[in-house]
C-alpha cells in the first residue's frame, strides 16, 4: 500500500509540474518593422466555433473574450483599428486535441508479498492551445504569432481574467517597441 501511495504521489506531482511550466512560443518575421505599422482589424472568421464537440472549450462567448483581449492588446501595441484601411489583421486560433494514457492500477498483496491483481486504467485528457497572430492585410503573410497551452474550462467569473492574462502573455513576445497609453490611465478615481 506504502508503494501504490508514493507513485500516486508522484504520479500526482509530475502531471501538476507538467500543467504548470506551460510557456508562451512565437516567432516573428526579423525582416519587418512592427513600428511602421499603425492600423488592424480583427479577423472576422475566427469567431465562429469551429469545435462543436467541445462547447464548454469552444463557444461564442469563450471567442469574443478572446476577440476582445486581442483587440486591447494591438491598441496596448500603438496599433489603432481602421476597418476600412487596415494594414494589419490580428486574430487567433483554438487547437483542441484529446490524448489517451493507459494507467496501470496494481494491488499488492500483504500476505504473500506478490501483486494480487493489475488494472488497466484508461484516462482521456483534453488539451487546449490559444495561438494568436498578426498578418500583413495586403499580403495575408503572417508576421508574428504566439501560442501557449490553456485550461478554457472554468467557471464565467474566472474564465475573462484567464484569458486577458494569456493574450496579454502572449503579447509580451511581440516584437513592436513602440506602445500605446495604457487604458487604465484613461479610467477617473
Amino acid at each position: 500500500m506504502k508503494v501504490y501511495l508514493v507513485i500516486s504521489g508522484l504520479l500526482f506531482l509530475l502531471l501538476f509540474n507538467c500543467a504548470a511550466t506551460s510557456e508562451v512560443v512565437y516567432d516573428y518575421n526579423l525582416d519587418v518593422d512592427f513600428n511602421q505599422y499603425d492600423t488592424y482589424v480583427l479577423c472576422v472568421d475566427d469567431f465562429f466555433v469551429e469545435h462543436l464537440n467541445y462547447p464548454k472549450l469552444d463557444n461564442e462567448a469563450i471567442r469574443q473574450i478572446i476577440g476582445d483581449a486581442v483587440a486591447i492588446e494591438m491598441e496596448n501595441k500603438a496599433h489603432s483599428t481602421n476597418v476600412f484601411e487596415p494594414q494589419l489583421q490580428a486574430g487567433f486560433r483554438l487547437l483542441i486535441s484529446e490524448e489517451t494514457a493507459q494507467f496501470k492500477n496494481c494491488e499488492h498483496s500483504k500476505d504473500l508479498e506478490y501483486w494480487e491483481n493489475c488494472k488497466i486504467h484508461e484516462e482521456t485528457y483534453e488539451q487546449e492551445s490559444l495561438i494568436v497572430y498578426v498578418a500583413d492585410f495586403n499580403t495575408n503573410k503572417v508576421l508574428w504569432h504566439a501560442s501557449i497551452l490553456c485550461d478554457l474550462n472554468k467557471s464565467k467569473k474566472k474564465l475573462q481574467p484567464y484569458i486577458n492574462d494569456l493574450v496579454k502573455n502572449l503579447f509580451a513576445t511581440y516584437p513592436k517597441t513602440q506602445v500605446g497609453r495604457n487604458p487604465d490611465d484613461s479610467k477617473e478615481f
